[in-house]
């Protein structure tokens, strides 16, 4: 009897405490995915709080140490983490703007000092005046070459070339230039003629006799002026100025 009581019981209880059990997981469901899905969006919101959809450079309104402390109070310990990280990434963003302008100054400053290198070790005393002196050994071969130099003597002649080799570095010093060996072929063969040309006529006009004559060569190698009268200096200076005039303003595409 007592069996068949407990089996009527099982029979009556068990469907209820399925029905309970379906009812109660129900409930509990919506509840987990209820919560799930406010988790996202407060992971979702974490994220976008921490690293920001928004790429832009941060201007100076956006310091987030600009922001009211009173809202500061109210954060909640995460909200307060996540202020700390954008204000230290508002600062490595500003140091490395800072960063970014020094670098270009010093690389300004090195373009700089490697162009002052360059020019250094192309004026450098040795190495200049081996160019010189290539440059009026070219010459006198140059001049002795040409058919118009039948009309100069032979030493209006040397004093040509000496007078181009001296203009040739007075321009290059004073302009400081640098020139390739295709610029300074050019200049050889044709701007520094015409010079030597104009020189040449103003040596006939300046030197009255050969012993003046001498002294013009002599200045033209040496830049000494001792021995010349005042006279001479002053004719000398007279056909000497408008033929480095000339010079200048052929060369003055080199200077550009």
């Amino acid at each position: 009897m007592q069996l068949s009581r407990l089996k009527l019981g099982l029979l009556i209880g068990a469907p209820v405490l399925l029905i309970i059990a379906c009812v109660t997981g129900y409930f509990v469901y919506h509840m987990i995915s209820a919560q799930q899905a406010e988790n996202r969006k407060k992971v979702e919101g974490f994220g976008e709080l921490v690293i920001p959809l928004d790429t832009t450079t941060p201007q100076a309104t956006d310091d987030p140490s600009l922001n009211p402390s009173i809202a500061q109070d109210a954060m909640t310990p995460v909200e307060k983490v996540i202020s700390t990280l954008k204000e230290e990434r508002f600062k490595l963003l500003n140091e490395a703007e800072v960063m970014r302008e020094q670098i270009t100054t010093l690389q300004a400053k090195v373009d700089e000092l490697e162009l002052y290198k360059r020019t250094n070790e192309r004026y450098a005393p040795h190495t200049f005046d081996e160019e010189v002196s290539t440059i009026h050994t070219r010459m006198k071969q140059f001049l002795a070459s040409q058919e118009e130099s039948k009309r100069f003597n032979s030493n209006q002649l040397k004093g040509m070339a000496a007078a181009s080799a001296q203009e040739y570095r007075r321009y290059l010093t004073m302009n400081k230039l640098l020139l390739d060996q295709d610029q300074i072929d050019d200049v050889v063969n044709h701007h520094l003629p015409v010079f030597a040309y104009c020189i040449g006529d103003g040596m006939d006009i300046a030197a009255n006799n050969r012993a003046e004559e001498l002294q013009v060569l002599e200045y033209f190698k040496t830049e000494k002026t001792d021995l010349m009268s005042s006279r001479l200096k002053s004719d000398l200076k007279a056909v000497l100025e408008p033929c480095q005039e000339l010079f200048a303003e052929r060369m003055s595409s080199f200077s550009n």
